[in-house]
């Protein structure tokens, strides 16, 4: 894919989806890092498990604002379709998020003695650039339209499919 094309997109309405990704995502943030204090900190939960529960949580969370928001219109609002979008979402969020956020945080909470939670953060920076790109394309494609014909008066119609 070509960048031309990416900005291209940005200019016929992408600006409130790049917003609407990036605000659900730092708000998928927070919360990350309320689970990580409350499960690493308070529960004392060894902190790669802790990672893992904190990430896993972000990405329900965040699936669920850009279900409802973000990509709206490229979703089917039934209960299956929830489920099968969270299910591939959370594979390709989390192959992202378990090895940009939890690599990073291993990275320099081991090797540079960084504080975890702040290289929670430093791991967060970088997962969306990548994660933006995957639910466009990949977990959120645009419907593609089909026209069905009516027998009586042959009209068509377009449908989502």
């Amino acid at each position: 894919m070509k960048i031309a094309h990416l900005l291209g997109r940005l200019k016929h309405g992408g600006w409130r989806k790049l917003l609407s990704f990036h605000l659900i995502a730092w708000v998928g943030t927070l919360v990350n890092l309320a689970v990580l204090w409350l499960t690493h900190g308070v529960l004392k939960i060894p902190l790669l498990i802790a990672g893992a529960i904190a990430i896993e949580i972000a990405i329900i969370h965040n699936f669920t604002g850009h279900y409802f928001i973000t990509w709206k219109d490229r979703v089917k609002r039934t209960p299956r379709n929830y489920l099968l979008l969270l299910l591939k979402y959370n594979l390709v969020t989390a192959s992202i998020d378990f090895v940009v956020n939890l690599g990073i945080l291993w990275l320099l909470t081991h090797f540079l003695g960084v504080h975890y939670l702040i290289a929670n953060i430093a791991g967060q920076v970088l997962g969306p650039l990548f994660k933006l790109v995957a639910n466009e394309f990949l977990v959120f494609p645009k419907l593609k339209k089909t026209k069905l014909k009516l027998s009586e008066d042959n009209k068509e119609i377009e449908e989502k499919a």
